[in-house]
């Protein structure tokens, strides 16, 4: 049988199905065509892998180039490059042997000789190929993901009072739930200030990726020293270590919760106190002066006998007295004077919360919780105020309470069958109607196709072979001439037309 024969027969067979198997074949035909096409984009595809991610624009750049003038197809999205996935370790080792990506450029940039640059040119090279290194330098540390240094070096002046000096500022980009401790900090700080000549290191800036600035401020009066947060930290763990020890060995293991709140202050102060005490009276300085003075007179009876010679003389002496008494005394009240100096740390105010849990008691198979009782309430809170000095006049804050740290499960609900059944019919009765119609509609189908043609059609075939080709006539006429010549195969396709 000719090709063509055969299509015909194909043709007449499905010419000759139900509107509902031609509409069913059609949606079977669609849905093959469109999966062999859905194949054929998926297995043209390229499969795309990460090259490299989070580059610099520079490195990036340097990158792209690279891959352009090998004509590599390459895809960026997000800060990341990507490659077919069957070059992808290829081009990192090619990539790599020409130091690239170099994560900045460094005094490599000084390998080529540069004829007709500049000072200033030279001087910028300088700066970035130090920024470059430095970068480099930081990204060792482990918890440093990326690194961007940037230095300030102001051109030297005659002028002393105009000098400037240089400052620097590091971008750090942290590994994710990585941090960096105080110390290493001040290493990048001192690693920073050490390259560059005259570079103090408190004009040295460190911030992460964030924006949260990791170097110790300039200013002490505006910001809390990060040490100062570490002491507070310290004396608040502890208290709660202290306190929570104590309660756990009464109430058990796991049945309190103690957080600790301290108010410290870091102030210095000096202080010079002059007191006076009236009750207490001293002699500052006393002054004594006496004086007394006698002067005798000479003196007789007046007359002749008491100018002779050998006559006695009565009164021969007449003492002239003077007396003086001067004293003065200066008392002082009592003055002590003190000079006290107190150091920073000081304990202002102390609060204290305390959680305890309560007792659980089983009943007929459920627990039932039970709070601690005011009598103990009030006994905790007593043990913890004299754990942590309790001091009504600074304001320190105890509290206690009772609450229940176990989850008692309620009483399960009823089951909703009803509920229960609606989910599963809402996946079920699509799944039921997938196979019924892969039973029902796509395998007969199938099947209908993988039948032979109808004996009609290929009775009516055969005919047409055995006729010879008649002339152009009128349809009517043709059939007129087909049954004559064959009146009994004729009578035999009537026959199985009816019967069909």
């Amino acid at each position: 049988m000719a090709l063509v024969d055969r299509a015909r027969l194909i043709f007449e067979g499905f010419k000759n199905l139900p509107i509902s198997k031609k509409l069913a074949f059609g949606a079977v035909l669609v849905l093959v065509v469109a999966f062999i096409i859905t194949m054929l984009i998926w297995l043209q595809k390229q499969d795309y892998q990460v090259l490299y991610s989070n580059l610099s624009a520079e490195d990036a750049g340097n990158v792209i180039n690279k891959l352009k003038e090998k004509k590599i197809p390459y895809q960026v999205k997000d800060n990341t490059i990507y490659v077919p996935s069957n070059k992808v370790h290829e081009l990192r080792l090619e990539l790599a042997a020409q130091g690239i990506p170099s994560g900045g450029v460094g005094f490599e940039i000084f390998d080529k000789s540069q004829i007709g640059l500049t000072e200033f040119s030279q001087r910028v090279n300088y700066i970035r190929a130090l920024q470059g290194e430095l970068a480099r330098t930081i990204k060792q540390i482990q918890a440093v993901d990326q690194a961007r240094v940037h230095i300030a070096i102001p051109e030297k002046t005659i002028f002393a009072e105009k000098e400037e000096y240089p400052t620097a500022s590091v971008v750090l980009k942290l590994k994710p739930g990585r941090s960096l401790t105080n110390e290493q900090v001040a290493s990048i700080v001192h690693l920073v200030s050490s390259s560059v000549e005259g570079l103090s290191p408190k004009n040295v800036t460190v911030i992460d990726q964030y924006g949260n600035l990791l170097t110790a401020p300039k200013d002490l009066k505006e910001f809390v020293d990060a040490s100062q947060i570490e002491y507070k930290k310290s004396v608040e763990k502890a208290y709660e270590k202290n306190i929570q020890s104590m309660l756990e060995n009464i109430v058990g293991k796991g049945k309190a919760i103690v957080r600790v709140s301290a108010d410290i202050d870091f102030s210095k102060v000096e202080k010079l106190e002059e007191r006076f005490d009236p009750d207490i009276v001293a002699i500052k300085s006393e002054q004594r002066l006496q004086e007394k003075t006698t002067t005798p007179q000479p003196g007789g009876i007046p007359g002749v006998l008491s100018n002779l010679p050998g006559q006695p003389q009565s009164g021969q002496l007449q003492i002239g007295q003077s007396q003086r008494q001067q004293e003065n005394i200066h008392y002082e009240v009592s003055k002590t004077i003190s000079k006290i100096l107190q150091s920073a740390g000081q304990i202002k105010r102390v609060s204290v919360a305390v959680l305890v849990d309560g007792i659980y008691k089983e009943e007929k198979g459920k627990k039932i919780y039970t709070p601690r009782s005011d009598e103990e309430i009030k006994k905790y809170t007593e043990l913890v105020q004299a754990a942590i000095g309790y001091n009504k006049e600074r304001g320190d804050q105890v509290i206690v309470q009772s609450i229940p740290f176990e989850v008692i499960p309620e009483e399960k609900p009823p089951v909703d069958y009803i509920g229960i059944l609606k989910t599963l019919l809402k996946y079920i009765v699509p799944l039921i109607i997938a196979v019924l119609l892969i039973l029902f509609v796509i395998k007969p189908l199938i099947e209908l196709l993988k039948r032979p043609a109808p004996e009609r059609v290929r009775k009516e075939i055969v005919i047409s072979e055995e006729l010879p080709p008649p002339p152009k006539k009128d349809l009517k006429e043709e059939i007129k001439d087909i049954v004559r010549a064959n009146p009994k195969k004729a009578v035999s396709i009537l026959r199985e037309w009816m019967a069909e």
